[in-house]
């Protein structure tokens, strides 16, 4: 039971509030009527047919869940399924085979009414915002790696500093340069494989975090630079320990090795 309910969450989010998995099942519903080709009919039926079946069964779903792919991205099944080629012969069989004009004018315009209504519904679904810069990632990340990547020192004759980011940025600062390494990536906060990351633990604890300790751990691991988010309660200063402030934005603040400077 849980894995059909699991399994319908997902095509229910993987559709957002678009309409085009309706269109998709309009499609299918067309064809199986009015397609006779046996080759069509197994192309733009009888195989997304399948796939979607094949998705939604509790067996397969259950076994590629727990030994394929996990819960997560179990969704990405349903990149096989060719909704647009299905419904878009759909579309080209109907104004074939309806040959009157307002009858094809009649088509067209109620597809394009559901498409655009679908497409405007995609993005209220509340995962989507928009987009900050060129990059589409948070300013702040931009901005941070720019502070790291300083003009200024060491850093700007192409050495890649070893830098602890916290989890709400580790997911970006890949994506906008790879001149940054790092002691851990997107496996850290993913909290079911259960990754050790002790440095991540301390920047993302509710409590205040002690100088004196996280530049101790940052030493010991190899870290030279480390970002704090400035809501963050920091007891005594870093610079005192080795890691001053190489700068700041709106949310973060970033301390490197003197070195580094």
């Amino acid at each position: 039971m849980d894995t059909i309910k699991a399994t319908l969450l997902t095509l229910k989010d993987y559709n957002s509030l678009s309409l085009y998995f309706v269109l998709f099942i309009a499609a299918l519903v067309y064809l199986f009527i009015a397609e006779k080709d046996k080759v069509k009919r197994m192309l733009f039926i009888a195989v997304p047919a399948a796939l979607l079946a094949v998705f939604l069964f509790p067996v397969s779903a259950w076994f590629s869940m727990h030994f394929i792919l996990d819960q997560e991205i179990y969704y990405r099944q349903l990149w096989l399924i060719p909704y647009g080629a299905v419904v878009c012969y759909a579309l080209i069989h109907a104004l074939q085979h309806f040959s009157k004009l307002w009858q094809r004018i009649l088509i067209i315009t109620v597809f394009a009414v559901l498409l655009f209504i679908g497409n405007g519904k995609l993005y209220l679904n509340g995962q989507y915002s928009r987009a900050e810069n060129p990059y589409h990632l948070p300013q702040d990340v931009i901005d941070v790696c720019d502070i790291i990547m300083s003009r200024d020192g060491v850093v700007a004759q192409e050495y890649y500093p070893n830098t602890a980011f916290p989890g709400s940025m580790v997911e970006f600062n890949r994506q906008y340069t790879t001149r940054i390494h790092t002691p851990y990536g997107r496996e850290a906060i993913v909290a079911r494989w259960n990754y050790d990351t002790p440095f991540l633990d301390l920047l993302s604890s509710p409590d205040p975090i002690s100088a004196e300790e996280i530049c101790t751990m940052a030493a010991a691991d190899c870290i030279e630079c480390f970002v704090v988010e400035k809501d963050r309660v920091l007891i005594g200063d870093p610079a005192d320990y080795g890691y001053p402030k190489a700068g700041e934005n709106g949310r973060y603040i970033v301390y490197m090795v003197k070195w580094l400077l």
